[in-house]
């Protein structure tokens, strides 16, 4: 891309660019105001865990600037960073979902990826700076040497503590850059912190592979659940689309020992839906000396599999040694009351279910199961307020919004 220049001239006195900074500040800082707020406008639609800092450069900041390009020989290039927006993000992932989005909104001049191009030798901080137009806001007049353009850098959390810290050693200090012991020590720090990224990133995928599987396996147990309901209801589960039946990773950590090995092969099998192979893996993990939490979810994981294979007394047996192991879930509950229900044993059902709810109250899948179980014994007008109180929990919940146009015919209202 091709830089506009300024002329190679000399630069005015002190005071003179002084008077032209004060006389436009205003404007410019109006302007930031106004991007600042854009940017948060279209970060909060997002569910990111953000930061924004913003600032007018200084008019000494921006006169230092001027002094250090002109010895160093540089021609006068015209000021990028006079406007400056900076987004902090947790991950990695983040800083990408951000770029797509201020490349969508704005009008952009140029990407640049700081870091991109150093060796493992090398300290330079890693982050993106994008230089959006603001050729069309409010900016009339323009303080010397400055472009107008606005820097939105977008980095992780540790990219940004590692560029304010040398921000501090390097860039702003007079001094020649330390010896070679210090330089190996920055290149190490800068190595440590952008390998902890990578790990960071890592664990956050590995925690959104297991939340996937876990969505597979409750879709798989509510489909077994409804499907046996006494009345007629149609399909509250979508059929999910060919690709999100593919087996989903969740081991991109590797097992340190062979109970976890075992652990991660009986979740594997499960996921993909072979259960009588994950039962029996299930059963060789609960012969071990397991910590008592441990030991509960092995039993509720079994119970769920010996469920969906329509193996019911099983699965109510493995219920009840998951709340024996840990009285404190609700997910024990929440699982024999279901074992209960489609054994028709529909009062320690719904004991099961308040049970659970005193546990933990905000389950909306706990009261629709709950309401379910009231149609299932023809108390509609029970079943009418735990799908009221579903939907009031999660107001986008498809079953209970089907559930209730069910009840609300057979009612009369």
């Amino acid at each position: 891309m091709q830089i506009v220049e300024q002329p190679k001239i000399s630069i005015p006195e002190r005071h003179r660019l002084e008077l032209f900074y004060d006389r436009h500040r205003h404007q410019y800082q109006e302007t930031l105001n106004k991007l600042y707020k854009k940017v948060r406008t279209i970060l909060i639609k997002t569910n990111l865990n953000y930061n924004i800092k913003y600032r007018l450069k200084s008019f000494d900041s921006y006169f230092d600037k001027l002094m250090r390009m002109r010895r160093e020989g540089e021609s006068f290039t015209l000021i990028n960073d006079l406007l400056g927006l900076r987004v902090v993000l947790p991950f990695l992932e983040d800083v990408e979902l951000v770029q797509d989005l201020i490349t969508k909104n704005f009008k952009i001049i140029e990407i640049e990826y700081k870091g991109a191009k150093n060796s493992f030798r090398e300290f330079s901080y890693d982050s993106i700076h994008i230089l959006i137009d603001i050729s069309d806001k409010h900016v009339k007049d323009t303080i010397p040497y400055m472009r107008k353009v606005c820097e939105i850098q977008v980095r992780t959390t540790l990219q940004d503590a590692w560029a304010e810290v040398e921000h501090e050693l390097i860039y702003k200090s007079n001094l020649s850059m330390p010896n070679d012991s210090i330089k190996r020590k920055m290149a190490s720090l800068n190595a440590s912190l952008t390998l902890s990224d990578i790990i960071f990133q890592e664990i956050r995928d590995y925690q959104k592979g297991l939340a996937q599987w876990r969505e597979q396996r409750h879709d798989s147990f509510i489909e077994k659940v409804q499907g046996n309901s006494p009345i007629s209801l149609v399909n509250f589960m979508e059929e999910p689309p060919l690709e999100e039946k593919e087996k989903i990773s969740i081991m991109p950590l590797k097992p340190k020992n062979r109970v976890e090995k075992d652990i991660f092969e009986a979740l594997e099998a499960h996921s993909s839906r072979k259960y009588k192979q994950a039962a029996s893996i299930y059963s060789r993990i609960l012969k071990y000396k397991l910590e008592p939490r441990i030991r509960a979810i092995v039993y509720n994981h079994r119970g769920m599999a010996y469920f969906v294979q329509s193996k019911y007394e099983k699965s109510l047996r493995d219920f009840n040694k998951a709340i024996e192991f840990e009285p404190k879930n609700p997910n024990g509950f929440n699982n024999r009351g279901m074992a209960y229900r489609i054994l028709q044993n529909y009062e320690k059902a719904l004991m099961d279910f308040e049970k659970s709810l005193e546990l933990d109250p905000y389950q909306y899948e706990t009261y629709h199961m709950r309401a379910l179980t009231y149609i299932d014994i023809n108390d509609f007008a029970s079943a009418f307020e735990n799908c009221r109180k579903t939907l009031e929990l999660k107001p986008d919940y498809k079953p209970a919004e089907h559930l209730k146009k069910i009840i609300t015919s057979k009612l009369g209202y």
